[in-house]
């Protein structure tokens, strides 16, 4: 892998696509209960990244209209896994 390559590149689709809120909390128990501090903060960062993403899709279709997210299509994909992740 290239550093300019995207990390999401080489997984296969269902990799890349997002974690339940049931896979979140699994792997935070067992992080804690582990004491495996940076799995803990990097699902911490996973949650708060996909709550931040969350709000600014609503800001988007709030000034722009939800057409506007439906054209774009990385916008388009992350609304997709934002509502299937909930």
């Amino acid at each position: 892998m290239t550093p300019d390559q995207p990390l999401t590149d080489d997984l296969p689709p269902d990799d890349a696509s997002g974690l339940s809120d049931a896979e979140l909390r699994a792997l935070l128990a067992r992080a804690k209960a582990g004491g495996d501090e940076p799995l803990r903060r990097l699902v911490a960062s996973y949650v708060t990244l996909r709550h931040l993403t969350a709000e600014a899709l609503v800001t988007v279709e709030t000034q722009y209209g939800a057409a506007a997210v439906a054209r774009v299509p990385s916008l388009a994909h992350l609304k997709r896994l934002v509502q299937r992740e909930r």
